[in-house]
């Protein structure tokens, strides 16, 4: 006989691929973090998992679930900001958002090894879903970050409502309907389908 453990009815139920995130503010936590060059810009990569709530450790969950049957899965909790150009103003929001997050912490900008400051610290993202298109042409939903704040500040925030693509979507090339995977929005925020994965760079 099997017995039902305790907690069972409350736990949300990880599937392995099926997991996804729902849209909301999340407190999360910084794991790692790098900058290397993309089409000619410099690019701040930051892994990221949920640190408080519900849905503690999603990402590492998802991760670790999906690996027992696929080996050559990839980590999902990644963020990619272009430091430089229009994605500066925003750079620095991020930046800024850490540090009014975590309590006598200020980034040092310049000295060796300062990537390492930053594991472990705290901030705020708002996170929605956004509608995109396979290979295959198949829609799916990607929750993503759409705002990264204080944790404070978490507390003005509000949730975006799905963001869907047209009707007839399906009928035109991944290229066309959907933005080019690694470039930046007008805000400075880089498109990152869910059918994209990355290894775990950092751990």
């Amino acid at each position: 006989m099997i017995t039902k453990p305790q907690g069972y009815d409350e736990a949300p139920a990880y599937m392995g691929e099926a997991m996804q995130l729902p849209a909301g503010c999340y407190v999360c936590k910084v794991l790692g973090v790098k900058q290397e060059q993309h089409n000619g810009h410099d690019r701040f990569l930051m892994q990221f998992d949920i640190a408080e709530g519900e849905y503690t450790g999603f990402y590492k969950k998802q991760y670790d679930q999906t690996k027992q049957s696929d080996p050559k899965v990839k980590y999902k909790g990644i963020y990619r900001q272009n430091m430089d150009g229009q994605g500066t103003p925003f750079f620095k929001g991020l930046i800024t958002s850490i540090e009014k997050s975590n309590a006598g912490f200020t980034f040092p900008f310049g000295q060796q090894g300062n990537e390492k400051t930053l594991v472990g610290k705290k901030f705020g993202a708002v996170m929605g879903r956004e509608e995109f298109l396979t290979a295959d042409g198949e829609k799916r939903m990607a929750t993503k970050i759409f705002q990264i704040r204080s944790v404070e500040g978490l507390k003005e925030a509000k949730v975006p409502e799905d963001k869907l693509l047209e009707e007839n979507a399906g009928a035109l090339t991944m290229s066309a309907a959907t933005p080019q995977y690694g470039s930046a929005d007008k805000d400075g925020f880089m498109y990152i389908p869910e059918g994209i994965d990355e290894e775990l760079p950092f751990m």
